[in-house]
């Protein structure tokens, strides 16, 4: 009976109940556990984020379709993500992203101008808003209904 338990347990952990955040530059872990919650309570499924090292990027990593950036916060924050979005965007054909902020400094910094120039010269859509990139991203299946 164990082992049926155990088998069982198995098969649970392997549904699609989860998902995976394909992350670009270093989220704060405050960052990361405030948008797997969110993202978690939007879409009834449990995230983990998966970090991009650079220059190597997993099969895993390439076929999923939901990427995200971090941006810190100030003008600094701003330009060293453009500069990852620039870089990447070199080596992958990035799907949509969904911007990751610090949840304390979220406000701090319009996102309009960064918005823009990525999707101007890098040809790279960003998402604010976690429901939006969700509804864009998750096949109609996996959304909660």
């Amino acid at each position: 009976m164990n082992d049926q338990a155990a088998g069982l347990r198995a098969y649970a952990s392997q549904r699609r109940d989860k998902a995976a955040l394909v992350t670009i530059g270093h989220p704060s872990p405050q960052a990361v556990t405030a948008i797997c919650e969110r993202l978690a309570s939007l879409s009834g499924l449990a995230w983990e984020t998966l970090p991009l090292a650079v220059g190597d990027v997993t099969a895993a990593q390439r076929s999923s379709p939901h990427w995200g950036i971090w941006v810190a916060s100030g003008a600094e924050g701003l330009q060293r993500a453009y500069r990852e979005l620039k870089q990447w965007s070199q080596r992958e054909r990035l799907p949509r992203l969904l911007v990751i902020r610090d949840p304390a400094s979220a406000g701090d910094m319009p996102l309009g101008n960064l918005v823009d120039t990525a999707r101007r010269f890098l040809a790279v859509e960003l998402v604010a808003d976690p429901a939006e990139w969700l509804a864009q991203t998750l096949p109609s299946s996996e959304r909660r209904s």
